[in-house]
């Protein structure tokens, strides 16, 4: 694979392989360090993981016949003890180092160890209210679950239980239920050759997204939709794989422990509430859930272009939101697509912003800013606006409190936010 395709893929660290390195990156660590943005809402945060087991599918990225395993991180709204603060990298470092190790630049972010979080460990649920809404959330293709928790533990805050799901080798460290660590790469650096499978269907994917934008005949742009979707074949099992794995980790839930954290979670989520969201690829999964299963009472992606899978042809009667980046060439890309699916369809557009403004990546500069991969958002704006649109959002469709972001009452001037007419069929 060339550095000109996996800069075109819808995957957060293969994106960032195009263009030269600089002197400073290739050299030793970056200053990469940084304080999580403190939660605005009135509850304490809770953390808790626990791994989960599919006998009815095997690995795919695994010869040894085991069978699939999905790690979950949860965080929530918590009574606090005094426990453990939980590391910001889960993982430790080697979540980060092989990211790093593509960008030629192994212990770029190392430093990102000593960051804390605002949870505690295994904190116990917090005594009210009696009933959590549950959001379920999914990474980036070749994503780092921790780049997210900004996110995630601001949404806990305000009195949601948050799902995180790893994918395990197609993220860039996922921890097995025996304590091994898979990557998505190689000793050699390199992607799996799963990985390299899926990116391959990609290499015309950001020449087939600006025609699409570009062209005025909705026609021409479903044409144009329906010829690069018809060539994925092997993303479509990775999607399936994706979603299986959603399904998987809300269907075991009520089988934790009754006494462990997150048996204790379980109990106290209100499941007739439940919101899927992701980013990039985490958001197209996101959508193809919430179309198979009724269990998704709302839909979000962030910036995860275009929309992979059926969704073209199947409605969903859930409302939907794509909040779009101002990467160029995407920008209503997947429009086509919604607005024949989703019931209603929310869009948001962020000005000065790229792919990886929408996670804490914003923050850590280092090769993200030599590379000029972030973009003029300034990094807690981009946090705020980010979690504002999440949280308003599943306020709105999951607890009935109008979003004033979506109904135009609050003002961002890098936001754009409208409902999208339905599409003539």
């Amino acid at each position: 694979m060339n550095r000109t395709r996996l800069g075109s893929a819808l995957t957060m660290c293969a994106m960032l392989l195009a263009g030269p390195m600089t002197a400073t990156s290739s050299q030793g660590p970056a200053p990469a360090a940084f304080d999580l943005p403190s939660p605005t809402g009135p509850y304490a945060i809770g953390t808790t993981s626990w791994h989960v087991t599919d006998r009815s599918r095997h690995e795919t990225f695994a010869s040894s016949g085991e069978f699939r395993q999905v790690e979950v991180f949860a965080w929530y709204p918590a009574t606090r003890r005094g426990g453990a603060v939980a590391p910001y990298l889960r993982e430790g470092v080697a979540e980060v180092r092989p990211f790093a190790k593509l960008l030629g630049a192994e212990l770029a972010f190392d430093q990102l160890e000593s960051v804390r979080t605002h949870a505690e460990l295994d904190a116990p649920p917090a005594s009210s209210p009696r009933r959590f809404p549950l959001l379920v959330f999914s990474h980036g293709y070749t994503g780092l679950p921790s780049s997210y928790t900004a996110l995630l533990e601001h949404l806990a805050s305000h009195g949601y239980a948050v799902l995180s799901v790893v994918h395990p080798y197609e993220s860039t460290a996922a921890t097995l239920s025996d304590g091994r660590v898979v990557a998505m790469n190689g000793s050699d650096g390199k992607f799996n050759q799963g990985i390299q499978d899926v990116l391959a269907e990609w290499a015309v994917e950001d020449e087939t997204m600006t025609k699409v934008t570009r062209a005025t005949d909705p026609a021409e742009q479903e044409r144009l939709l329906r010829g690069y979707l018809g060539t994925l074949h092997r993303t479509d099992v990775m999607l399936k794989r994706w979603v299986d794995d959603l399904k998987l980790v809300l269907d075991r839930f009520r089988d934790l422990p009754a006494r462990s954290a997150g048996g204790q979670l379980a109990a106290r989520v209100d499941a007739s509430r439940a919101g899927v969201f992701g980013h990039s690829m985490g958001g197209v999964t996101a959508a193809q859930f919430c179309v198979e299963d009724t269990r998704c009472r709302a839909g979000l992606n962030l910036d995860g272009i275009p929309q992979y899978g059926p969704m073209i042809d199947t409605p969903m009667a859930k409302p939907f939101l794509m909040v779009y980046s101002a990467r160029p060439g995407r920008d209503g890309a997947s429009d086509p697509i919604y607005q024949r699916s989703a019931h209603p369809y929310y869009r948001v557009d962020v000005r000065d912003t790229g792919h990886l403004e929408f996670t804490d990546m914003v923050f850590w500069g280092g090769p993200l800013r030599e590379r000029n991969v972030l973009k003029a958002l300034p990094p807690a704006r981009a946090a705020e606006i980010t979690a504002a649109i999440v949280q308003q959002y599943f306020d709105q469709e999951l607890a009935g409190k109008r979003s004033p972001l979506l109904a135009g009452t609050q003002s961002y001037p890098e936001v754009t936010a409208r409902i999208v007419a339905p599409a003539a069929h």
